[in-house]
């Protein structure tokens, strides 16, 4: 290929290859059917705004303006289905943003992860790690809540109030009620709540019985009778 010669680029729709933030039909056919207010719509055009200024190389992810708006409703719905279209994580996102050495445009699921809260940081657990340690403190929530071993106030607050939520409550139901037990929880942890202590285990009634002194009574009654029968 000689000097000086323009390398000609394909489209990416051309060429059947599409880029992270490209629209296949069906996404465009879920996005119609999205009903998402004119206030989130207004959301997602300023956060997009700012996105560009962030992500210099943005252009290349998109080959129209019409792709560009598409992709705007993509995101817009995948963020309502995340649970990500609140204040507090759109900030989270866009701070995490803006610390991406990357001058390319993110993919709406690298967003998402920047929107999520990073539960390890604040020392709670996440998702999954709660699901599975609630199981565990099931087999003693209703009669030794005690004996379990908790790893930190936060996380006897955590499973005392999932278990008072959920106990009569399904499995569907519990999955569903962690990710917001888990952002409560966050908001407290940043606000230095004063979660109350871990309860200690009942200790054992005191036993009045001495074996050592028993022991002894029992020699001396065994040696008077003995000497009384001599």
């Amino acid at each position: 290929m000689g000097r000086g010669k323009k390398i000609k680029r394909r489209s990416k729709f051309n060429s059947g290859v599409f880029t992270m933030n490209a629209i296949t039909p069906t996404q465009k056919s879920a996005v119609e059917k999205s009903d998402v207010s004119s206030n989130a719509t207004k959301l997602i055009d300023r956060m997009f705004t700012r996105l560009k200024s962030l992500f210099p190389a943005w252009k290349q992810a998109f080959d129209s303006i019409e792709t560009y708006n598409e992709t705007k409703q993509v995101w817009l719905e995948e963020l309502i289905k995340a649970d990500v279209m609140t204040p507090l994580a759109l900030k989270r996102g866009l701070d995490r943003a803006a610390g991406s050495e990357s001058p390319f445009f993110p993919s709406v699921g690298q967003f998402i992860a920047w929107c999520s809260e990073d539960y390890h940081v604040l020392g709670l657990p996440n998702e999954a790690e709660l699901y599975q340690r609630y199981k565990t403190f099931l087999g003693y929530a209703r009669f030794n809540w005690d004996e379990f071993q908790y790893r930190s106030k936060v996380e006897f607050w955590l499973l005392k109030n999932l278990y008072e939520k959920c106990k009569k409550k399904s499995e569907e139901d519990t999955l569903k009620a962690i990710p917001k037990l888990l952002t409560e929880a966050a908001e407290k942890v940043r606000s230095n709540f004063p979660f109350e202590d871990i309860p200690k285990m009942i200790p054992t009634k005191t036993s009045f019985y001495d074996k050592a002194k028993a022991d002894k009574a029992r020699d001396s009654l065994m040696a008077m009778m003995k000497g009384a029968l001599q």
